[in-house]
């Protein structure tokens, strides 16, 4: 649900019916990761997810089509077979940013090789962001607001690649994905517009000013966060977080606040 005082004399507002306005907004992609001797999979992605995600209709799909090599075809002076022959994991094309909030997934820009133990893991953080923006759309629902709360979210590749069990070189097929991802996720408030249809308001999302949330509005239930993330700076349990990820945050990217919310995770490959 969103509305917006969009008519009316002061003291006596009109608010908006119930429209999906702030969805996704800010996708932004970084260059292929520079792997061995290829250029393959995605550096870095952000975007700013909005509560109207939540409404019906408005989450998509965009599963991963994104080919070639070294995924399903032999790379030239690379590994002697590819990530859907690997006999060892079970390799997944994972989305950076989710294709439900409309990351893509025809473009390795928003795609990381990741196995089934990894890409589980991540699915267990957007879980986690899913919770919150329902939490936003709950209140939402509860009166009528004059922000909306959004969740700022940036995933980047590790700089180090996924060796194990052996030494990287051209050959070796894991050196061409990451060891691990690590996510980052912000609480954003954007303030309503006053006087502008809904239409306006949905086109212009990504122009309003975002600001940080250093508490949450009365009214407001932050989610619980998973236990499998509780204390946890990296999944799975037992992984040491840190390293060098590649790309960066963009500019607008809010430092973390204390609202008990904000926070980050590595999910390492296994």
């Amino acid at each position: 649900m969103s509305r917006i005082v969009y008519t009316g004399a002061p003291g006596n507002p009109r608010w908006s019916t119930d429209q999906p306005m702030f969805t996704t907004t800010q996708y932004q992609a970084g260059a292929l990761a520079v792997r061995q001797i290829a250029n393959f999979a995605g550096t870095c992605a952000s975007a700013v997810l909005g509560p109207d995600l939540i409404m019906p209709g408005q989450q998509g799909s965009n599963v991963p089509t994104a080919t070639g090599a070294p995924w399903d075809r032999l790379l030239n002076g690379g590994p002697p077979v590819t990530f859907v022959q690997d006999g060892t994991y079970v390799w997944i094309r994972g989305h950076l940013i989710n294709g439900r909030w409309g990351g893509p997934g025809g473009s390795w820009n928003n795609l990381v090789p990741l196995t089934g133990v990894a890409n589980s893991n991540h699915a267990t953080v957007e879980s986690y962001i899913d919770a919150y923006l329902a939490a936003s759309h709950q209140y939402e629902n509860g009166g009528q607001r004059d922000a909306w709360y959004g969740v700022y979210y940036c995933v980047q590749a590790s700089a180090s690649p996924f060796s194990h069990p052996a030494t990287t070189n051209n050959q070796n097929l894991y050196s061409y994905a990451p060891e691990f991802i690590r996510i980052r996720w912000r609480a954003v408030r954007i303030a309503k517009p006053v006087n502008v249809s809904p239409q306006v308001a949905a086109a212009n999302i990504g122009n309003y000013p975002r600001l940080a949330v250093p508490a949450f509005p009365p009214g407001f239930v932050r989610p619980a966060l998973p236990p499998a993330m509780n204390g946890r700076q990296a999944l799975p349990a037992g992984n040491v977080a840190g390293g060098a990820v590649l790309g960066a945050p963009p500019a607008t990217f809010p430092g973390a606040q204390a609202n008990g919310f904000d926070g980050e995770i590595e999910i390492h490959q296994s």
